[in-house]
């Protein structure tokens, strides 16, 4: 067997986890990077991402029978390729990915089966076919969330208050989903007001999950902040969701990072959402936290899990959000000191410029830190966003009290989130100014 350092990688992805490739290539021999770029008329937009990373060489097409002779090692951190993920694997390559379990975060109806059949805790749900028939539903229903099956390019997850305020939403809804909007499935959920958010930020080979990992609180699309935790400490909770699921992941034969979001109530533990894949916001410390991450991925692609090495106790996050024109291309300037802390999303590269493609989104990538305490953390996030040193960019770093906030009110409800004392909020704020 091929030591890691010898090994050629082709990471497979659709502009999130560049990053990833970029990291991989510091310890492989040679890594190739694939986004689609596919289709009848193209786009250049679709073409340069990827371009230009320091040592990770762009391919048009990961099944070219030259690039899947090279290949030692596929990555597939993102959803999608199962039928891709299958062959090369019954081929005898060794592939870290989903291998269809992507499905039960893509499908919301079966993974509410899979939850029911579990036997975990369930919020009150309904599955809904077709937009006329959630219209109706809505009409006398109040405070309940709203996901759709598939489709989360046309509509994410939205929070319905009542009928009279939802109906601009739902005349958008009626646009988007015109061309067929009785084929639309829809989950409905009751929502859990006074929740404490915990989950699972790590990986699983197999259904198997490593002694430790990182548990995690997260303001969604904008911060979040990590502790590094045995699985034997974890909390209850996150552990049964675990214990429950792993068979489930061993009979997809699933290899790849994994997130669980969990609300508890009242005691009641309700698995909200997986993510069958490596999380955006909480996934990308592990590029810099897991020092052993290429050997992990390595070795996990050929079924064998072996433990994560730690750089720090705690880690943190924070969304770069790029405030300039949205629907021109995006340019910014990151410094070499900086670079280590800043991971990019959907990007060109060109020196230490970086380049994104014209689009409605505001993030490009996040910015982490790492630390002993919480509050060192979370003021290496700050230092190292005000390394880069560029106005087009902004932080949301109060958002770090709401955490705060959800993990002290966790500890009161007897789930602990670390053996160190959890700073007062006024602390941080001040620190964090």
């Amino acid at each position: 067997m091929k030591d890691v350092q010898e090994i050629t990688v082709t990471v497979v992805d659709f502009g999130s986890f560049a990053s990833l490739a970029e990291t991989l290539s510091e310890t492989c021999a040679s890594v190739n990077y694939h986004a689609p770029v596919e289709r009848e008329f193209r786009s250049i937009d679709d073409e340069v991402i990827g371009l230009g990373i320091p040592n990770v060489h762009k391919i048009e097409s990961f099944m070219h029978p030259d690039v899947v002779r090279e290949t030692d090692l596929y990555v597939f951190p993102d959803i999608g390729y199962e039928g891709e993920q299958l062959y090369l694997k019954s081929i005898g390559k060794p592939v870290w990915g989903s291998m269809g379990g992507d499905e039960l975060e893509r499908l919301r109806t079966r993974f509410v089966d899979t939850v029911k059949k579990l036997g975990l805790p369930l919020v009150h749900t309904e599955k809904i076919k077709g937009l006329e028939n959630l219209c109706e539903y809505l009409k006398d229903k109040k405070n309940v969330w709203v996901k759709v099956n598939e489709f989360r390019d046309n509509m994410e997850t939205w929070h319905h208050q009542d009928w009279l305020h939802s109906q601009p939403m739902l005349r958008r809804l009626w646009i988007k989903f015109a061309v067929a909007p009785e084929l639309v499935w829809f989950v409905v959920q009751d929502a859990l007001d006074g929740a404490t958010e915990i989950g699972y930020d790590g990986l699983s080979v197999d259904g198997w999950f490593p002694d430790s990992s990182y548990q995690g609180y997260e303001k969604k699309n904008e911060l979040y902040l990590g502790a590094r935790t045995d699985y034997d400490d974890l909390p209850e909770p996150v552990r049964m969701v675990n214990e429950a699921w792993s068979k489930m992941l061993a009979e997809y034969g699933y290899r790849n990072f994994i997130a669980t979001e969990i609300r508890n109530l009242d005691g009641v533990a309700h698995f909200i959402d997986p993510t069958q894949r490596m999380p955006g916001q909480t996934g990308e410390q592990l590029l810099e936290t897991m020092t052993n991450l290429p050997q992990v991925i390595w070795m996990g692609a050929q079924g064998q899990l072996i433990q994560p090495k730690w750089a720090a106790p705690f880690a943190a996050s924070a969304t770069l959000i790029y405030k300039g024109d949205l629907e021109d291309v995006k340019v910014i300037r990151v410094p070499n000191e900086a670079r280590r802390w800043v991971k990019l999303c959907r990007y060109r590269q060109n020196g230490d410029e970086y380049h994104f493609p014209a689009n409605k989104r505001e993030d490009v990538g996040v910015v982490i830190g790492m630390g002993d305490t919480i509050e060192e953390t979370i003021n290496a996030v700050r230092e190292n966003y005000e390394a880069i040193g560029d106005d087009s960019l902004s932080v949301k770093m109060d958002g770090f009290m709401e955490i705060l906030k959800d993990i002290h009110q966790a500890q009161e409800e007897g789930i602990q989130f670390t053996k160190q004392e959890v700073p007062k909020l006024e602390v941080v704020l001040e620190e964090s100014k």
